[in-house]
């Protein structure tokens, strides 16, 4: 069986074991300076009626 490699995007629990990177605002690079990342997300079907998605409620 042949196994394709592609990137998965589940969310996981966090594992207390492992350190976990901090950095400061500094270390971090401008927003501007990277690339944006475009990544295709499919139009999953939502079981409701077109109108019906953009109803905002008001209490």
């Amino acid at each position: 069986m042949a196994s394709t490699s592609k990137l998965s995007f589940r969310a996981r629990n966090l594992d207390a074991t492992k350190s976990m990177p901090v950095y400061c605002a500094q270390e971090l690079p401008d927003l501007a300076e990277c690339t944006p990342i475009n990544r295709a997300v499919a139009q999953m079907p939502t079981g409701m009626e077109k109108d019906e998605e953009n109803v905002g409620i008001l209490i």
